[in-house]
């Protein structure tokens, strides 16, 4: 029975993998990335016993299995990635001595706050960058504190617009908040 198994999987093999290669180059650009995710996918068709499906069944959770690992993969290559970026601005120190040569943080932050309103501009400057509570900026300002919580609300919004536009920004926004705390002093 066992060699049957053998014999049945190696022939859903041969059917399946080109097309799901295919699939999977659709996702992801790299052809071997593409054939690692079908074998991982094929891997796990064997030791969950996922075979002995009937045809059709096995077709349809194939293509959508391999669908699903790769963009996985594209989630877990780019979580990846920021991570590395992360780690490589934990070093720095946020001193502008400290930066490497070309990152012009100030004018990156200008560029960020230059897309807020000015009312919206300033409750978000008190909030995250002279770390104020809502109570006190509303007291501040003569706002109520839910007009604060609209404005930090609004500016995230527009912050959020800002760098999907500019997709290099979200990632050196946490330095470029305790950058500026040294750049406004």
């Amino acid at each position: 029975m066992k060699t049957d198994r053998k014999k049945h999987f190696k022939a859903q093999f041969e059917k399946y993998y080109p097309v799901l290669c295919h699939i999977a180059h659709g996702y992801v650009s790299d052809p071997d990335d593409c054939e690692d995710i079908v074998q991982d996918l094929f891997v796990s068709v064997w030791n969950h016993a996922k075979d002995q499906l009937p045809d059709e069944e096995l077709g349809a959770y194939l293509k959508t299995a391999v669908r699903n690992n790769s963009i996985s993969f594209l989630r877990q290559r780019q979580r990846m990635a920021i991570v590395s970026i992360d780690d490589k601005y934990i070093a720095v120190s946020g001193k502008p001595e400290d930066e490497e040569p070309g990152t012009d943080y100030e004018s990156l932050l200008e560029h960020v706050l230059a897309a807020l309103p000015p009312k919206c501009r300033d409750v978000f400057m008190m909030s995250k960058l002279q770390k104020m509570k809502y109570k006190e900026i509303a007291e501040a300002l003569g706002i109520s504190e839910k007009t604060v919580e609209n404005h930090i609300g609004k500016a995230f919004r527009i912050i959020r617009n800002y760098s999907a536009k500019h997709p290099f920004t979200l990632l050196l926004l946490p330095q470029l908040i305790k950058t500026s705390l040294w750049i406004l002093r």
